[in-house]
């Protein structure tokens, strides 16, 4: 054997002596290798010019008296091998098209057993968290009751030692429990909602319910106890259910590779809350929008079959309407307009109307412009003595009419009321200039000159230079067409002068 052979043995022995004092698989493994060596000497095989009795001698003697290794084993013989999963299990709960439909819980029921659950994950995430690892005994018999009186609620976090020990995995699958449980309430008060409401918030609602049951799915997961938990596959049954039965499309969430990070629990609760929140004062508002529009029906009902015996009812008629618009009811809203059409010109001049109530007078306006037929048909109101009054003074005369729309109905019947020959009905567009209106009150015929103010543009009150200038008394009208309100207005603001020129002239 050459020096630098027997170095290297040195070495390597020196080498691995301390390794075959600790690893019993490496002896082994040594012990095979000079037998395997002394077999080929044994057999005239010359692989090293160092002898195997050479190699044999460079073991240390406490390792020469390793029995022999057995023969190996064919490999048809050996059995399967199986290697252990060092990552999370494939998660199930998320169920393929096709596959049988989940007997679905009530809502509240998977909310409550979600709420338990992310409890008793506190519970577990204080453990862990502490250097001693002691349970809370009274704690989780307190959870535990809780969990015993509702149905199959499993508190299998309690049941055994936690797999993964890390803190912030049981926080974020407790948060991820109560973001549960709140999307649960949420979905269901959707559900319950009327139909137009729950139209309207489908989409939010289903999506923010997904997104809660994927962050669940991917905590229980991430904590490598169990597989899945059955309340998740609840939310998730919820949803993809509802979203089918109604024909919402729910984009994300709701598949295995669109993954919801368990971490992100804090983010998708807030914004559960906030939906919550809105969709509440959205209800409560609808709610009370009905309640209104119910009431506003009742009184007008009796306005229209008692008129005289229920005019008290019209502060509280015109307080509903305002409410109306003020909570969001466009004052365009076809429902609303239609009952207020056929007391339309009963609704009382004073105390003027609030600015609410004039929009919807306005919007009711520009409609009947556009479509005269839709003009309710003049109903019998007994008249005040000042419109036989009013007919003592303009009989025979002509009055002029500035603003709103020409209507021939309310036109007819101020021509009876009052004895008129004509009511010139003057129609322009916004923003006409009053001087078009000179002609017709310079007429002689015209006894008095009515402004519709409600729907007149402002500039029209130049016209009160013309009416001085002819002598015509100028008349403003601040509601309707109504007979005894028109002669209200015109004996108050033009009686005295219409007296005495009807004295004057006869």
């Amino acid at each position: 054997m050459t020096d630098d052979l027997s170095d290297a043995l040195v070495k390597l022995t020196r080498w691995l002596e301390p390794r075959l004092r600790a690893d019993a698989d490496l002896r082994d493994i040594i012990a095979g290798l000079a037998r395997w060596v002394a077999a080929l000497d044994s057999s005239g095989a010359t692989a090293t010019s160092a002898s195997p009795t050479t190699l044999t001698s460079a073991v240390p003697s406490e390792y020469r008296s390793i029995p022999p290794v057995p023969p190996p084993i064919p490999l048809s013989q050996l059995p399967p091998l199986r290697i252990e999963a060092i990552s999370p299990p494939a998660i199930q709960s998320q169920l393929a098209d096709g596959d049988r439909e989940l007997d679905l819980l009530p809502l509240p029921t998977v909310a409550e057993r979600c709420r338990v659950k992310g409890e008793a994950c506190r519970l577990v995430a204080v453990r862990v968290a502490s250097a001693t690892e002691v349970r809370d005994v009274a704690a989780e018999a307190v959870v535990t009751r809780r969990a015993d009186a509702l149905p199959d609620c499993n508190l299998w976090m309690l049941t055994r030692e936690p797999v993964v020990t890390a803190p912030r995995a049981w926080e974020d699958l407790a948060g991820a429990f109560a973001t549960a449980a709140d999307a649960a309430l949420l979905l269901h008060a959707w559900e319950q909602s009327p139909a137009p409401l729950a139209e309207r918030h489908a989409s939010r609602v289903l999506g923010l319910a997904a997104e809660a049951q994927s962050v669940l799915l991917y905590a229980v997961a991430d904590v490598r106890d169990v597989k899945v938990d059955f309340d998740q596959v609840q939310l998730f049954a919820h949803v993809r259910s509802t979203a089918r039965t109604k024909q919402v499309f729910v984009p994300k969430f709701l598949k295995r590779d669109d993954r919801a990070a368990p971490e992100s629990w804090p983010d998708v609760g807030r914004r559960v809350a906030e939906a919550a929140a809105q969709f509440r004062a959205v209800g409560d508002r609808d709610r009370a929008r009905v309640k209104a529009i119910n009431n506003l029906k009742f009184k007008l009902s009796r306005l229209r079959e008692r008129p005289d015996d229920s005019n008290g009812e019209w502060p509280r008629v015109l307080q509903l309407v305002d409410d109306l618009v003020a909570g969001g009811l466009p004052p365009s809203n076809a429902d609303l307009r239609d009952m207020l059409l056929p007391v339309l010109e009963d609704i009382p001049d004073e105390p003027p109307p609030s600015q609410n109530v004039e929009y919807v007078l306005r919007e009711i306006d520009r409609y009947l412009e556009t479509r005269p037929d839709a003009e309710p048909p003049m109903r019998a109101v007994r008249p005040s003595p000042e419109v036989a009054e009013v007919a003592e003074l303009l009989r025979g005369r002509e009055v002029v009419l500035i603003g709103g729309q020409a209507r021939p109905v309310h036109k007819g019947a101020l021509m009876r009321a009052f004895g008129l020959t004509d009511v010139r009905w003057l129609c322009t567009p916004d923003h006409t200039s009053f001087t078009v209106f000179e002609p017709d009150v310079a007429r002689p015929e015209v006894a008095v000159v009515l402004l519709a103010i409600r729907w007149s543009n402002h500039d029209y009150d130049g016209v009160r230079a013309y009416c001085e200038a002819y002598g015509k008394p100028l008349v403003r009208l601040p509601g309707g067409y109504n007979a005894n309100q028109v002669a209200h207005h015109i004996l108050s603001q033009a009686g005295e002068r219409l007296r005495d020129a009807k004295t004057t002239f006869g």
